[in-house]
């Protein structure tokens, strides 16, 4: 009864969603649970961690001697309750600051080898879980509710509409009678599905549809012309979602044509200097054959012109001798 009231109390803050100052920070704290149960995944595995690690170093062991308040032995069985109870319970607390019993079984035993590894996990848990992670928390709801508070109009608008629905399609009678309504409608909604999807028939005709009827015949072309200015509107940031898409993928298609074109030409290039460098060795070689060769034809020449004085000294000493006779 007494949780039926609190859940009573907390449906209460339905009422003051269409409160235009209000109904806003409600969406943010329904966020900020969703970030919160992000938050909380993370703490349980470190607290966990923490506290089977520090457990089974210090208050499990029986020769440290460590007993409950009664001077009893630790419960050490795997249930949920001792579980609980000895590894959860306490180290929850430190999140808070409460150290309880913690420090001071640490330091009643201050060279111990047990107590002095615990002092190192239990500074780097306080580290990663009050610093580290209390201040991602805060990170994240500040970046929610700045979120939030940029669209506070509109969000107002759909939790107002959301709320008027609801009251909308809801049983007209009360609680406990409003249960046999709802099987009623839902058999109701099982039957006209069944009809439409297996034997092709026509829906529920007579089904309670949600429509704003207003007094003034006028406002309806009012809504009408937003109608249209909004579709028009939707339609006109898609295709310019659309365009820039477009030209973006196409640009990026000519950036990579434009590197394939400069790898290409590098290609060119290199093949171009591969083959003057080839022509280049080829003249030289053809260069070094030809001078091989004329330092051969000069060296035969030389042999011919240390070859003539030899000659014209023995024709000249015969033309002497046959002057003398």
């Amino acid at each position: 009864m007494a949780i039926d009231v609190a859940i009573w109390w907390l449906r209460c803050l339905s009422f003051i969603i269409v409160i235009p100052f209000l109904g806003p920070h409600l969406v943010v704290i329904g966020k900020m649970l969703q970030d919160l149960l992000f938050f909380l995944c993370i703490i349980a595995i470190v607290m966990i961690g923490y506290g089977v690690a520090s457990r089974s170093l210090v208050y499990y062991p029986v020769e440290n001697g460590f007993t409950t308040e009664t001077n009893g032995s630790i419960d050490t069985s795997f249930d949920g309750r001792a579980v609980f109870y000895q590894v959860l319970y306490p180290v929850y607390y430190l999140l808070y600051g409460q150290f309880g019993n913690e420090l001071r079984n640490l330091d009643d035993n201050p060279n111990a080898g047990w107590s002095i590894a615990t002092h190192v996990l239990l500074a780097f848990h306080m580290i990663f879980v009050n610093v580290l992670l209390a201040n991602l928390l805060i990170a994240m709801f500040s970046k929610r509710f700045d979120e939030v508070h940029d669209d506070t109009k509109k969000i107002w608008y759909k939790q107002q509409y959301l709320y008027t629905r609801e009251y909308y399609a809801r049983s007209p009678f009360l609680p406990p009678i409003s249960f046999f309504y709802d099987i009623y409608y839902l058999i109701r909604m099982f039957v006209f599905f069944t009809r439409r999807t297996c034997l092709n028939q026509s829906a529920d005709s007579n089904a309670i549809t949600f429509k704003i009827v207003p007094n003034d015949r006028s406002i309806v072309k009012q809504w009408y012309d937003f109608e249209d200015s909004s579709t028009y509107e939707y339609a006109y940031e898609k295709v310019k979602e659309w365009k820039i898409t477009l030209e973006k993928s196409k640009s990026e298609l000519d950036s990579g044509n434009k590197v394939k074109n400069i790898q290409n030409d590098n290609n060119s290039d290199n093949k171009e200097k591969k083959e003057k460098k080839i022509s280049n060795d080829n003249d030289s070689d053809d260069i070094l054959n030809s001078l091989k060769q004329l330092q051969d034809d000069l060296n035969k020449l030389k042999l011919k012109i240390e070859a003539i004085p030899n000659n014209t000294n023995m024709t000249s000493k015969n033309g002497q001798e046959k002057q003398r006779n």
